[in-house]
């Protein structure tokens, strides 16, 4: 019977054989990163997160308390490392926007923010009958994905494509199960308008939706 991460956590703790760290590691990298990826979009970025969640679980091992599942802790912090990651790449656009031109970009954003975003998507997107595969299907749902809230797109990365319970979320994201119900609630709305030209009928959304 393979030990518990809490069990894993006290002898690390004990011990502080990397060996053991290496062992949580292992069993969570892959879902970091499915979920990093979906949340930033990025390949790169997506591996430096996962490398930074790790770095910072190591650090703070000795404030993990037991009252919290390790999973919810761990994944908590990734949580946290990629909505700075999401604000650091913000304030970089911000000020490159700035720098070029700040009266044309105030303009733009007054008239155009967001429409032009899900114009450019859709000019781009193949015929709805068309067959897409799996690659197609992956780079649509991403798009779509970036043009929700972050607080909806988080809940829905975390429900409908991880597998989360609402208590494990409320956890992660710091908030209550009733706000996680209403951002997933919303956020599927929202994510099903803008995938609608793409995708037939609901049927059609459930692999992209699922999709690691």
């Amino acid at each position: 019977m393979e030990p518990t991460d809490e069990e894993l956590v006290e002898k690390f703790r004990a011990t502080a054989d990397m060996g053991i760290f290496k062992i949580l590691v292992r069993r969570y990298q892959s879902r970091i990163f499915a979920i990093a990826l979906r949340t930033l979009g990025n390949n790169e970025e997506a591996e430096e997160a996962v490398q930074e969640t790790f770095v910072k679980v190591h650090q703070n091992l000795p404030k993990y308390r037991k009252n919290a599942l390790f999973s919810s802790w761990l994944f908590r912090i990734a949580y946290n490392q990629c909505m700075d990651t999401l604000r650091m790449k913000q304030r970089r656009l911000d000020h490159q926007t700035i720098a070029f031109d700040p009266q044309s970009a105030a303009g733009e954003d007054a008239s155009s923010e967001g429409r032009d975003t899900v114009f450019q998507l859709a000019a781009s997107t193949p015929d709805p009958a068309q067959t897409m595969d799996m690659r197609e299907q992956f780079e649509i749902v991403q798009e779509s994905l970036n043009q929700l809230p972050e607080s909806q797109k988080v809940v829905l990365i975390l429900h409908d494509m991880q597998d989360f319970s609402y208590q494990e979320i409320s956890e992660i994201v710091g908030t209550s199960i009733g706000t996680v119900r209403s951002r997933l609630h919303y956020g599927r709305l929202k994510l099903k308008e803008l995938l609608a030209p793409y995708f037939s009928d609901s049927s059609s959304l459930n692999s992209p939706l699922t999709a690691r």
